[in-house]
């Protein structure tokens, strides 16, 4: 008899650190939900102990660990834990209509952003040099933007998609002018040929290196003491997955693995394909459409934070709205705070001895959940002010909806996340659905991640579709020899970006093929 072998998914939210157990059958067999930990570490290796300990699995019976992680996209909303940017932009003679970090908030601006400056070298979008890289003047540049202090470097090139030298050849001299004490972070790598939503991103991910480090750099001795040995990967925006050490090296493409997860897990856990997704937690609610499975994404530039980025993240809205939500009533007005009390809410709500009125004590009074150890008498507002509350809580919900395009608001609802139950039953004339294990959605969808290859290459597409499909052929050869089930295997992802007015029809192809782990 075959022995059984498990995942374990992890979500780590603001609030809530998420663990399941999830079985060859992609059953999930166990969970538990712990406090999002300040050394985030510390939740992760009591969730796992406890999961170890209440279903008596061995670390070797553990495949493989995948983890969700917000920190990111919180460090960004919150301006906590972000390194100070420099940026050196490759761009030669060319006029700089738009300065850096253009357009971004004020205050984010001047927490990570130290200066820019701009060298010669880059390249036309015929291939032609703009103007010759110019060593010397790369060194001095480096040095003038460790004279204000900057703690992480971003290096942008004008069309670097399509040749990333310059880049690389700025890298290794910034590597010997900061003797190796620098991240870096490369435009082409992060991909996309538009320069400014390029630079954003190569600036963001310059500015999240410390976040991600700090977050998993004891993961590993985490996990040797608990005695699990297996791979360990991170989701990403797309739902594949990346190994750690990109996941450090990358953190821009897990900004919004969270959503991704959710929708994914979601959808998996009602056993529908086509669904609209409203996963509440404790600090918000997100709203979001699944087509075939796969969260639709954003159709054009995404933005994160109010930056604008190149890359493809799902259509998202969402609002602060959560089980800890702060309630007031003044003058008659009822008003639910994008405050929260986070993973305090068992501590400062009223129902639990607290002061603060959440929407979780509203729901306790309206009869809406039960919680053991809550007393929902300790609520003195009347059941009608109750009501009201609630009822301000489906508008922001209802709001939310219209958004969705009017073909897709007649999809079924699945209704997820840990403050799922805190809403009536018969929200939007019962369509509604709270599948099993609804609150550890997000963790679910992290078990579910696809393992993915990434073929990326200039190449003649004088025989384009013979060339294509080659490729095409190269990324699930590559994704099969990363683990990944030879039956599962798509390619997901086929971007080509052109060298116009070059002979031969080059072009820059990236092509990305995804598929679930192998059977284990």
């Amino acid at each position: 008899m075959k022995k059984q072998r498990y995942k374990i998914g992890i979500d780590i939210g603001g609030t809530n650190t998420d663990v399941v157990l999830v079985n060859s059958e992609t059953k999930i067999t166990a969970y538990t939900k712990v406090a999002t930990t300040r050394e985030v570490n510390d939740g992760i290796r009591v969730g796992l102990k406890q999961i170890m300990n209440d279903t008596k699995i061995k670390g070797e019976d553990i495949s493989g660990i995948f983890l969700g992680t917000t920190q990111a996209v919180n460090a960004i909303h919150q301006r906590h834990h972000l390194n100070r940017v420099g940026v050196i932009r490759i761009a030669g003679h060319h006029p700089q209509s738009l300065p850096s970090c253009y357009s971004w908030p004020q205050e984010l601006r001047d927490t990570l952003y130290v200066g820019t400056e701009t060298v010669d070298g880059g390249f036309e979008c015929n291939g032609d040099l703009i103007t010759p890289i110019n060593p010397p003047q790369i060194r001095k540049a480096v040095e003038n933007l460790q004279k204000q202090k900057m703690e992480s470097l971003a290096i942008v090139g004008v069309f670097a998609s399509l040749n990333p030298c310059h880049e690389l050849l700025a890298k290794e001299i910034s590597q010997e002018v900061t003797k190796g004490k620098i991240p870096i972070s490369l435009s082409h790598q992060i991909g996309g040929a538009g320069f400014v939503e390029r630079e954003n991103s190569t600036i963001l991910n310059a500015a999240l290196k410390s976040v991600m480090s700090n977050v998993f750099k004891n993961l590993v001795v985490t996990c040797s003491d608990l005695g699990i040995a297996c791979p360990i990967w991170v989701t990403q925006n797309n739902g594949s997955i990346l190994d750690l050490a990109h996941a450090i090296e990358y953190p821009v493409l897990t900004i919004s693995a969270g959503p991704t997860n959710s929708f994914i897990g979601g959808a998996k856990l009602a056993q529908i394909d086509d669904a609209i997704i409203i996963d509440i937690g404790g600090t918000s609610t997100d709203i979001g459409v699944i087509r075939r499975g796969i969260p639709r994404q954003c159709l054009n530039n995404s933005k994160i934070g109010g930056i604008s980025l190149n890359f493809s993240i799902p259509d998202v809205c969402s609002i602060g709205l959560g089980g800890g939500s702060h309630v007031t009533i003044e003058r008659n007005k009822v008003e639910i705070d994008s405050k929260s009390c986070g993973n305090r809410t068992f501590i400062e709500s009223v129902s639990f001895g607290g002061k603060q009125l959440t929407l979780t004590d509203v729901a306790l009074a309206l009869g809406h959940l039960d919680i053991p150890g809550a007393r929902p008498k300790n609520v003195t507002l009347s059941h009608r002010g109750c009501k009201v509350v609630m009822d301000e809580a489906l508008r922001k919900i209802y709001d939310l909806i219209s958004n969705i395009s009017p073909e897709e608001r007649s999809l079924p609802i699945v209704m997820i996340g840990g403050g799922a139950s805190l809403l009536p039953k018969n929200l939007l004339g019962g369509r509604c659905i709270i599948p099993p294990y609804a609150h550890v959605a997000n963790a679910f969808g992290a078990a579910l991640a696809e393992i993915s290859a990434t073929v990326d290459t200039v190449v003649s597409l004088v025989e384009r579709e013979k060339v294509l499909e080659d490729l095409r052929q190269q990324s699930i050869q590559l994704a099969i020899q990363k683990g990944a089930d030879f039956k599962t295997i798509k390619v997901v992802d086929l971007e080509i970006l052109p060298y116009h007015y070059i002979p031969n029809q080059m072009a820059r192809v990236i092509v990305r093929a995804s598929g679930s782990q192998i059977a284990f």
